[in-house]
């Protein structure tokens, strides 16, 4: 019976002109992705490094001078002194001898810096106007790096739009908003679309959650079909214009309360892994809405409102840990750390991630049980009310 639903669901799927257009959409993104990034201006190392040359000379420039009378601002204005010296040799070296794969000196210049700015840190940046200070999550992002790269003996500065580098950003502007916006369009009549469109298939013999099943199995196939497809056409693109790249190049994801480097073949995994979990909370949480509200656009509007409730909780001063989860569904926001920066919760990563959206997955799924019981039974109650007379 199911097998027979599947397949009919299937077909009907395959027919709708808005999903069929919505995964078109999807997989195009891709492609279209690349062409906007690859006219972009990249920031290269050495105009970095010559920001931050600029930066700590303003520094000096409005480092007051009764500061540097107290030990902190002594201090302070020492490290400044050692980070300028450094800086102004990464630019010499980056000017005469250039970057390859075997950077040791330059690495461990950028590993003392790094040092000393997490010093400034600990010593709360006193005497620094707030826009020259680099924050503490970018020093410990480039700490990893320069880390993996002096253990594996990596190019520092590869080219940007190679597909592997490519994707990765790609991935960082579709996760979030967009991803779920797109996502609950295309489940928004999940299930109202049988109720609006007269099938055989209306009184099949297969329970309420069967039945939501195979649709969520269904529309989650299809669209990771066009996801699929995107990635490989835009990878395509990516790879015969800028080269493939490297996939063991480091990508720098936030875990365990620190920042470490994985390669870039890993974070694909994990990035995919999270997105067809998300799919699956999203199209269960369409047919919860569903179900409730019986209006499409109900559905969609509800998810956008819940997705920003923590963001808006956060502007009027009231960031509670319960409603953080609700952000895991922006998962490159989680791999990258903005997420937990941005609410202040050092828990929220991947494993915190994955760990919500499983949870999630199954209560969506209970409550979805839970309403086919209570239907069930008041059905049964009014079965018995109308019958009891004729008993009689």
């Amino acid at each position: 019976m199911f097998w027979k639903y599947f397949l009919f669901e299937t077909k009907l799927m395959v027919r709708n002109r808005k999903n069929l257009f919505l995964g078109a959409l999807l997989a195009l993104f891709f492609p279209i992705f690349f062409f906007y990034y690859s006219d972009t201006e990249v920031e290269t190392i050495e105009s970095e490094k010559r920001s931050e040359q600029a930066m700590i000379e303003a520094t000096f420039d409005s480092f007051p001078m009764s500061q540097e009378e107290t030990p902190e601002g002594a201090e302070i204005h020492e490290i400044y002194l050692e980070q300028s010296s450094l800086v102004n040799y990464q630019l010499y070296y980056l000017a005469f001898v250039g970057l390859d794969e075997t950077n040791e000196e330059y690495i461990e210049n950028g590993l003392q810096l790094n040092e000393l700015r997490l010093r400034t840190h600990e010593l709360d940046n006193q005497g620094i106007p707030p826009q020259y200070i680099i924050p503490k999550e970018e020093v410990l992002q480039s700490n990893a790096f320069l880390q993996y790269a002096l253990e594996n003996q990596i190019q520092l500065e590869p080219d940007p739009f190679v597909a592997t580098n490519y994707l990765i950003h790609a991935f960082s502007i579709l996760s979030g908003l967009f991803f779920l916006l797109f996502m609950m369009i295309s489940g928004s009549e999940i299930l109202l679309y049988e109720e609006k469109h007269q099938t055989v298939m209306k009184g099949f013999p297969l329970s309420f959650m069967n039945k939501i099943h195979a649709k969520v199995i269904i529309h989650f196939l299809y669209m990771m079909v066009f996801l699929t497809a995107g990635i490989i056409v835009g990878g395509y693109i990516a790879a015969r214009e800028a080269g493939l790249g490297n996939l063991s190049y480091p990508v720098m994801i936030f875990m365990n309360n620190d920042y470490v480097a994985i390669p870039a073949l890993q974070y694909y995994m994990y990035i995919l892994l999270a997105i067809a979990l998300i799919v699956i909370v999203l199209y269960y949480t369409a047919a919860l809405f569903n179900t409730i509200f019986k209006s499409a656009y109900a559905t969609v509007l509800l998810a956008l409102v819940i997705f920003y409730i923590p963001d808006l909780s956060l502007m009027i001063g009231w960031n509670t840990v319960w409603l953080h989860p609700i952000k895991v569904l922006d998962i490159a926001g989680v791999l990258s750390g903005n997420i937990a920066v941005q609410f202040g919760n050092e828990q929220i990563d991947y494993g915190y991630a994955m760990l919500w959206l499983a949870v999630f997955a199954i209560m969506i799924a209970g409550v979805l049980k839970l309403i086919q019981w209570r239907s069930y039974k008041v059905k049964l109650q009014s079965v018995e009310v109308h019958s009891s007379p004729t008993d009689c």
